[in-house]
């Protein structure tokens, strides 16, 4: 199960958890391969070119089967025509969160001041292209562009720019900032998505705040190489959708803000070719491009 992010990231918890799940499930050895770099890309069509045998799966996420089109005009992989969906994973909120000195007490109210003094307020991101940059120029439209992007390496470093005081908000999993949450070091405004999370209950959605159009998450679902024999992807979808269902995994990524959830191939096909539109959009807009 090959996951195109370092250890200890997100994904990279994600993959080694279902790993374990199918091991328990059918006893079968599962071994978690990271191959990082150039924001998934690498691994990504790394398993596009694998043989189409079933022994070997991404872990992908939208950032590599939804805005990499956009971004990399030399990207060496289709995510429609290179792969064989086989279900969702999980859906991850984001959560827009600011320093306690930010005076905003809703969204709204940030929104309203970012565009009342453009360039007064900035927000940070895990990197320029990243789905944190992406959903802050969601939410940047509704500012009127007042908002200025600080993209930083990694989302703990966007967390920490926040507790210091050095960020006004900035833009990450839920799980990344959860422990600053609750210290009090950090306050969340909204998350996006349609519902609210029980790790954050008392966080309401960007919708219920009023902002309409975000609704974006962070995403993960399983694909094989194109060309997988149907035989072999109708035995290895419900092996993964059985060991989703493990509910100490389901019970424990709840509470970090991860939501699992599985689908039928034609959804997860469904979703990617609704990503990947919606965010070429997104990406113009922000005029950026990665390579």
């Amino acid at each position: 199960l090959v996951t195109p992010f370092p250890p200890g990231g997100a994904a990279d918890t994600l993959a080694r958890a279902l790993a374990k799940s199918l091991n328990e499930a059918y006893g079968a050895t599962v071994v978690v391969e990271n191959r990082a770099g150039a924001g998934g890309t690498i691994g990504t069509a790394s398993v596009a070119k694998a043989a189409p045998d079933g022994y070997t799966l991404l872990l992908g996420n939208v950032s590599t089967l939804a805005t990499a089109p956009s971004l990399y005009t030399r990207l060496s992989y289709d995510p429609l025509k290179d792969f064989t969906p086989l279900t969702l994973v999980g859906r991850s909120p984001l959560v827009f969160a600011v320093n306690p000195g930010v005076k905003a007490g809703n969204l709204r109210e940030l929104i309203d001041a970012a565009a009342a003094q453009p360039g007064s307020l900035d927000y940070g991101s895990s990197g320029a292209g990243s789905i944190t940059h992406l959903t802050g120029e969601l939410l940047n439209v509704n500012a009127k562009g007042g908002m200025v992007h600080v993209p930083y390496k990694g989302s703990a470093p966007v967390v920490m720019a926040m507790v210091s005081g050095e960020l006004d908000m900035g833009v990450t999993q839920v799980a990344e900032m959860l422990q600053q949450y609750r210290a009090k070091q950090v306050r969340a405004l909204a998350i996006t998505g349609n519902q609210r999370l029980s790790a954050v209950p008392d966080v309401p959605t960007a919708a219920e705040s009023g902002i309409k159009g975000l609704d974006a998450t962070t995403w993960y679902a399983v694909v094989a190489p194109k060309d997988l024999p149907k035989p072999v992807a109708d035995k290895l979808q419900p092996m993964l959708v059985k060991a989703l269902e493990n509910p100490d995994m389901k019970k424990r990524f709840a509470e970090e803000g991860l939501i699992l959830e599985s689908s039928s191939p034609e959804a997860l096909a469904d979703l990617m070719r609704s990503e990947i539109p919606k965010w070429e959009g997104v990406v113009k807009r922000a005029g950026v491009k990665l390579d």
